[in-house]
């Protein structure tokens, strides 16, 4: 009897890390975030710490690391070193310290949902900081609004109003604090599309400033569309900016 108890227990916790291991990412993302909150551990350690499991096991070595096709490393150059007004930067822009996000404004729970995800996605993409989210304003150094133009523009008036005349989205990076704005209005009851533009705005706020014509499965495609997952192409110029 016992050793048939073994077994079954053995043939669960089996079933278990298989179902995990075959899980979509952000499914994997919320039951490592739920185990550090049951065990107190530090937030992020074991999300880092399977991805460079996951990541050694993708690559075979570290040789590995650093090698790009001339797909990615265009594109990289097109979404990092140029911005939507049509300026080209030198050298690249992004965050030297943990991105702490406090959000306010209309903030339904799909919307909410889809910023846990956003954040999981980058902080698996991303080795040097950390990208979280806060409850209180005065702990942020990025601030998301989610509702009309006129309230961004009343909480943050740093904000020039003629930027978000025909936007749907907006961002600006600052030395040291970041903005982001989904127009839950315009938008309507589009809930695909506000996911989508919060997905894009958020990663555009992280120093990939441009957007392009080029793939319709990018978050920084410049036509409307309602990606809400990152391309296998996102996924390498976010590590390219942050990781290399």
């Amino acid at each position: 009897m016992k050793n048939n108890t073994s077994s079954f227990i053995c043939s669960l916790i089996f079933l278990a890390v298989v179902g995990f291991v075959m899980s979509p990412t952000s499914t994997k993302n919320r039951v490592l975030k739920s185990v550090e909150t049951l065990f107190n551990l530090k937030e992020g350690s074991l999300l880092r710490a399977f991805n460079s499991v996951e990541s050694n096991s993708e690559n075979g070595t570290s040789e590995s690391k650093g090698y790009h096709s001339s797909e990615a490393k265009e594109y990289f150059k097109e979404i990092c070193l140029e911005s939507e007004s049509g300026k080209v930067y030198s050298s690249t822009i992004k965050w030297d310290r943990d991105v702490k996000i406090f959000v306010h404004g209309y903030c339904p729970q799909y919307m909410m949902t889809e910023l846990d995800d956003i954040v999981s996605d980058l902080n698996e993409l991303i080795d040097p900081i950390d990208v979280k989210i806060v409850s209180n304003k005065s702990e942020a150094n990025h601030y998301l609004y989610l509702g009309s133009a006129k309230g961004f523009e009343q909480a943050y008036p740093i904000i020039k109003e003629y930027n978000l005349v025909n936007a749907s989205g907006y961002f600006e990076m600052h030395k040291t604090k970041g903005y982001c704005f989904v127009d839950m209005i315009k938008t309507g009851n589009d809930t695909e599309a506000q996911r989508s533009i919060l997905r894009e705005e958020i990663t555009q706020s992280l120093g990939l400033c441009n957007d392009s014509w080029k793939y319709k499965n990018s978050v920084f495609y410049q036509g409307w569309g309602t990606v809400t997952e990152y391309s296998d192409l996102d996924k390498e110029i976010i590590q390219m900016l942050y990781n290399e």
